[in-house]
């Protein structure tokens, strides 16, 4: 973790991000195991590394494909930050610029997200590269 990264906690659609079983999923119920997530720049994008750890979310290939959390500093685990304006969306350069606000993320042009369609279950629900949500929006929520 480098001493320029934001520590943030993540939420897709409003439920808290977190990791279960090596995939990143989001939470409806077990709000305590979700993750504090180091937000640091690299090559071009940001990388989420779980707090502590040299666990990344990191999501190869291109259809559908779950996200994943394991050490990775392969271009799969780098992801483009857009803040959602009302004038429209807005890159994210810079980790210093970041505000705890809605944003998507994104790795060459296909948004990581929750899909549209989920069972109605309470379990934890997969993120996954190329959502089919038409509006895939995060919540970043800057802790420091």
């Amino acid at each position: 973790m480098s001493e320029h990264d934001r520590i943030v906690k993540l939420y897709a659609k409003g439920a808290p991000v977190g990791v279960l079983d090596g995939r990143l999923v989001a939470f409806l119920v077990d709000e305590h195991r979700t993750a504090e997530w180091a937000l640091g720049e690299a090559d071009g994008g940001f990388r989420l590394t779980v707090k502590g750890t040299e666990d990344r979310v990191t999501a190869p290939g291109t259809d559908r494909t779950p996200a994943l959390v394991r050490p990775d500093d392969s271009p799969a685990s780098v992801f483009r930050l857009q803040r959602v304006t009302p004038e429209g969306p807005a890159t994210v350069t810079d980790p210093a610029t970041l505000v705890t606000g809605t944003y998507v993320l994104s790795r060459n042009g296909l948004a990581l997200g929750r899909d549209l369609f989920e069972d109605p279950s309470p379990t934890p629900k997969p993120i996954v590269l190329r959502t089919d949500d038409r509006a895939p929006h995060w919540t970043v929520e800057i802790l420091l």
